[in-house]
């Protein structure tokens, strides 16, 4: 009996095991059955060169990335202002060294596109890296105001936001927020740039982004694209403004320009396109090249203070007449470009020429004098018509190879004024309590020279680089260039070493 019952007792538990394992089989069968249901007919992901969410016939896709890039920065100027002496301008730095680690780019990237592949959209901001938007000296005078820092530490920042549709085979409309097709310097985002950041040239002489409608063509050997816009970025001359436009996310009330246009054309002699988003020729990569030409024309009424236009004639030309700050002022740029890829081997040259008629330009922050009378701009800064200036630029880039990984470069930047009546109307109403003006009227030409080296861990996803530039000349406020530590130097040589790490995804 006692055997019996044991065997039954085996035999029932045997059966509720059994019982146990079918059901669990059955849950795990039905839990993959659900899972292959969902993956086919819901969303994909996964890693092409970037992550990505895509429906499963490619006609919704969500595409992710980002940017890290961890710098350090040494600036060295050789003489300083010196407040005591009674000479120069408060424009002028009083640290001969500056230095330390900075986030200079951090950056989200949504990119994609939604019901097929006709219609794409973009989406990026960056984190702001400074406190404030001004380099201060030690004693608290404003050196230069520059909109690209921001206003707030990690502030994030509008980039890009645009939407574009393919109309027919090549061409395409884009509207929204996008960098204008002018120049190569701004064509190459700085992720891909040589030196980790863009140039002096193209900071200062490129355009930057803006708001409006864009036309494009892209064809076997050609592209080209136009666009109209609420005008370029003001840069021309860092701190002073000689158009006032700073169109960047800005509402429809506040109006840039009453008309800007911008366009850029591209050949290609030789090579693939897609080896043209890169300043880099990889050993290997087959022979390209590619020359680009780019031209700007905008009109506008000055924009002063970031709260409204002024209306009021608030200023004086160089012969003491009261100036309007409705007067014009217009800006017609071009510039041309030349990139040779060797396979190994790269160089890259650049140049501009900018002609504006200046009729209500203004300093974003009026400095005044070190000694004797202090400026007074009151509520809202003083414009003049400061007549027509003109001012050319260049930059030569080369670069090897060294190793597979390692590649070694060498470069020049150079900017001049160019007319003579700018000189003489800045230098004219520079008087009194405005002679702060006189250290913009009549700048010596920019010259530096850049060299250094990137170690390509993984291409452009992960790279480390370093680089040193030397300016072995004056550099005037005009060409502060603060994203990449080019100070204001009183009548000597400054450089900067900038090393960085950066990380793509």
């Amino acid at each position: 009996m006692i055997e019996l019952e044991g065997a039954e007792g085996r035999n029932w538990l045997s059966e509720e095991r059994a019982t146990e394992i079918r059901g669990i089989v059955t849950d795990v069968l039905a839990d993959a059955d659900s899972r292959t249901s969902l993956q086919n007919s819901g969303i994909t992901a996964g890693w092409d060169d970037g992550f990505f969410l895509q429906s499963p016939d490619g006609r919704f896709r969500l595409n992710v990335g980002g940017m890290v890039q961890a710098r350090y920065q040494y600036s060295h100027i050789r003489s300083t202002w010196d407040p005591e002496d009674g000479s120069g301008y408060q424009t002028q730095d009083d640290s001969p060294r500056r230095f330390g680690w900075e986030i200079p780019h951090a950056r989200l990237d949504f990119s994609g596109n939604v019901f097929g592949s006709d219609t794409t959209f973009g989406l990026s901001g960056e984190f702001a890296n400074t406190r404030s938007e001004s380099f201060t000296t030690y004693t608290g005078s404003v050196i230069v105001a520059t909109p690209d820092y921001g206003s707030y530490n990690g502030g994030l920042q509008l980039l890009d936001a645009w939407v574009a549709h393919e109309l027919t085979d090549g061409f395409s409309v884009r509207v929204g927020q996008f960098k204008l097709p002018f120049d190569i310097g701004w064509e190459i985002g700085i992720a891909n740039q040589l030196t980790g950041d863009r140039t002096a040239t193209a900071y200062h002489f490129g355009l930057g982004r803006s708001q409006g409608i864009e036309l494009g063509f892209d064809g076997d050997d050609i592209r080209a694209r136009v666009a109209m816009s609420e005008g370029a970025n003001d840069n021309l001359f860092a701190a002073y403004k000689l158009t006032t436009t700073r169109p960047e996310n800005s509402p429809y009330f506040q109006n840039q320009s009453d008309l800007s246009f911008s366009g850029r054309v591209e050949w290609k002699l030789a090579g693939a396109w897609e080896d043209f988003d890169l300043m880099t020729s990889p050993p290997g990569e087959e022979f390209g090249l590619l020359a680009g030409f780019g031209m700007h024309w905008q009109r506008n009424k000055v924009y002063l203070n970031e709260t409204a236009i002024n209306q009021t004639s608030n200023g004086f030309d160089q012969f003491g007449l009261p100036v309007s700050a409705n007067n014009y002022n217009n800006w017609i740029g071009l510039t041309a470009d030349l990139t040779w890829n060797i396979g190994g081997a790269s160089i890259t040259a650049s140049g501009y020429f900018h002609y504006i008629d200046s009729g209500a330009s203004y300093l974003i922050q009026n400095f005044g004098l070190i000694s004797g009378n202090q400026s007074n701009p009151g509520s809202s800064n003083p414009t003049f018509d400061v007549g027509v200036v003109t001012m050319a630029g260049a930059s030569l880039y080369g670069a090897m190879y060294l190793t597979p990984e390692i590649e070694a470069f060498a470069g020049f930047d150079w900017m001049d004024v160019l007319s003579d009546g700018f000189d003489q109307g800045l230098s004219a109403v520079g008087s009194g309590n405005l002679a702060s003006y006189n250290a913009y009227s009549d700048p010596e030409p920019y010259f530096g020279i850049t060299a250094g080296g990137t170690w390509y861990v993984d291409g452009e996803d992960l790279k480390v680089g370093v680089s040193i530039t030397f300016s072995p000349q004056e550099v005037s406020p005009n060409w502060t260039t603060p994203q990449i530590g080019i100070r204001t130097t009183p009548g000597s040589d400054m450089y900067v070493l900038r090393t960085y790490v950066q990380l793509l995804f």
